[in-house]
């Protein structure tokens, strides 16, 4: 006689706790993925101009990530922190016109696809929405259009400069 296996078979204890340990991993991985994500946060100390409003740059200040080490900040300054997880503090202590020093605290949250963001101090200090002083950090050489790979478009880009390899060093014949 041959028996026929049922559906009762089927939903026995070792089903379950395969589906218990298959349920467990993925909710691991999807936590080591959102608090064990580094990211580098690149806070900026520039006049920036947002929706045609300049926000100045400030004289000195004191910014602390997530209550690290804090650094000191003049006009155009950019500094790199490196953060893990997604919600995060700054605390920034600066002067303003008439020489008072005023302490500030924030909380944002950084975006989860993004590795590297610029924070800019002008437009979190003057309130703005945080879509609007957090932005994607850019490379310099992509921002001017730069080749940094050797693709095809880049090389005709370096092609149509003026400046050739010769013009960039010199007359190089004289200085031996």
């Amino acid at each position: 006689m041959s028996e026929k296996k049922n559906l009762k078979d089927f939903f026995n204890l070792s089903f379950y706790v395969r589906l218990a340990v298959i349920v467990v991993v993925i909710l691991l991985a999807v936590f080591l993925y959102h608090y064990g994500m580094q990211h580098t946060v690149y806070v900026d100390n520039r006049t920036i101009e947002i929706d045609g409003e300049s926000y100045r740059a400030l004289d000195w200040a004191m910014v602390s990530v997530d209550g690290g080490d804090s650094q000191e900040y003049s006009p155009r300054t950019r500094r790199e922190e490196t953060v893990m997880r997604q919600k995060h503090t700054i605390h920034v202590v600066y002067e303003d016109d008439d020489f008072n020093e005023i302490e500030f605290d924030a909380e944002f949250t950084l975006p989860v696809n993004e590795k590297q963001i610029v924070l800019s101090l002008p437009a979190l200090l003057a309130g703005l929405d945080q879509s609007q002083y957090l932005t994607e950090f850019v490379p310099m050489a992509q921002q001017l259009g730069l080749s940094i790979g050797g693709n095809a478009a880049g090389s005709q880009q370096a092609e149509d400069t003026d400046i050739s390899e010769a013009d960039m060093f010199g007359d190089m014949t004289m200085d031996f």
